[in-house]
């Protein structure tokens, strides 16, 4: 036989058998990708499993070239009540050779709390785990300032770093040096407008919305209260079990509230309150209060009505509470504040909370 013909036939049968040993090799590649990808599908749901929690989205695609092999993008929800430091501790026991952990990290974001973790065999990514628990928003908001000032008012306003809404009574004889010593340290400031409650009470304010005031009279009101209260983004009731039942004057102050460009949130010092359901009506962005936090002056009392608070916000995403300036609540507050696990809890201003 030729030489020249032995070598086209030396040469094809290289190439043949160069071929032959790709698509082995692929298949035999393509059969430990899909092996090692199903093995750490089946351990990682036998652990979601035992923890109890739920895959809320879940993509898969394949990457590489060659071969190409599948990716998974998985996003996994966290139940509130989990005790997060035994979170990183139970995947880092439940994950073990063949099956490699590749990366594991916590990240403490504003809105929610996320452990990532990449997961894998051999050098081969497989799984993008991202474990997430939402936060729940709280705002705290404190009343009746601009009496006084004091240990209760220092401790609130220097002492506790953390987002807080006071409300100051316009007129009060430290309304402006509080208004100011708040904003410099960074909590939020409303107006605390007294309004006429249902009975007899005794009238020592010097700006107060009385049933039967006039529209001007109303707005001329919220102007001077305004002035009286620098810095001030919203306005809250103090009092008013009557004028938040009253359609015409609850209209006349919030349109001078829009006016004003401040926002209004409800105190709710009466279930039978329409401010809240008016001020959405009217297209003022508005709250409402869910929890008087001290009716009882008393520490065990105020830990107890937080604790229905967090309870309120795991429903609604959101709570607001309203507490009063005085000595046993804003101690207790302080401890509180001190405690709260902010991976899952998180303190926010009033108008981070508006409708």
């Amino acid at each position: 036989m030729p030489k020249r013909i032995l070598r086209f036939f030396f040469t094809g049968l290289g190439v043949l058998i160069a071929v032959l040993s790709l698509v082995l090799f692929y298949q035999f590649q393509s059969q430990v990708y899909k092996r090692g990808y199903s093995q750490v599908e089946r351990e990682l749901n036998r652990e979601l499993k035992t923890l109890g929690f739920q895959i809320k989205e879940k993509t898969v695609r394949e990457e590489g070239f060659f071969p190409r092999h599948k990716v998974a993008k998985i996003t996994i929800n966290i139940p509130f009540d989990y005790p997060l430091d035994n979170l990183k501790r139970q995947i880092n026991k439940a994950f073990f050779p063949p099956i490699k952990i590749f990366e594991l990290k916590e990240k403490n974001l504003d809105d929610q709390y996320q452990i990532q973790v990449n997961l894998g065999f051999k050098n081969i990514l497989t799984h993008f785990l991202t474990f997430i628990l939402k936060k729940v928003k709280i705002a705290i908001l404190i009343d009746d300032f601009g009496y006084s000032q004091g240990e209760a008012v220092d401790i609130l306003l220097k002492k506790i770093a953390v987002p807080l809404t006071i409300s100051i009574i316009p007129g009060t004889p430290y309304a402006k040096r509080i208004a100011q010593e708040a904003h410099h340290n960074k909590k939020q400031i409303l107006i605390h407008l007294p309004m006429q409650p249902n009975g007899n009470f005794n009238n020592r304010y010097r700006w107060i919305i009385m049933e039967g005031m006039k529209d001007g009279e109303i707005k001329k009101i919220l102007k001077s209260a305004s002035k009286d209260v620098p810095y001030a983004v919203g306005l809250n009731n103090h009092m008013g079990s009557l004028i938040t039942t009253r359609k015409r004057e609850m209209e006349a102050v919030l349109r001078a509230v829009k006016e004003e460009r401040l926002f209004f949130v409800d105190s709710r010092t009466t279930s039978s309150s329409i401010a809240y359901a008016l001020a959405r009506k009217m297209g003022i962005r508005s709250s409402y209060r869910q929890i008087f936090l001290d009716n009882k002056k008393e520490e065990s009392y105020i830990n107890g009505q937080f604790k229905k608070l967090i309870l309120l916000a795991r429903k609604k995403g959101w709570a607001l509470g309203i507490g009063h300036i005085n000595k046993v609540t804003v101690l207790t507050l302080e401890k509180l504040i001190r405690q709260l696990d902010k991976r899952k809890i998180r303190l926010v201003y009033v108008s981070q909370i508006l409708s």
